[in-house]
């Protein structure tokens, strides 16, 4: 039976799911808010999805890191899930 993930990394992605919930809800809100005027609600979307992009593909990183050192999975398994290559994920672990 293999070991259960470490709570370190579960606090972290789960800090990292928790930012990006809050951009989620802030994306609503701004919808919402700014839809009577074009220029501000492209620029606050465009910025809040930007920002969640960012969350999410520093999460990813980070995960698909510690999935490789912690010989959860291997850096093929890993290239398909995340849909990256193995060398993006090698260069990540280098970093």
């Amino acid at each position: 039976m293999s070991e259960s993930v470490p709570a370190e990394i579960r606090t972290k992605m789960q800090v990292r799911l928790q930012a990006i919930s809050e951009l989620a809800g802030y994306l609503g809100h701004a919808d919402a808010a700014m839809s009577r005027d074009p220029a501000e609600w492209h620029r606050n979307l465009i910025r809040a999805f930007s920002d969640l992009a960012e969350e999410a593909k520093a999460a990813e990183t980070e995960l698909s890191v510690h999935a490789v050192q912690s010989k959860a999975l291997t850096t093929t398994e890993v290239s398909k899930a995340a849909k990256v290559s193995r060398t993006a994920i090698y260069k990540s672990m280098r970093e």
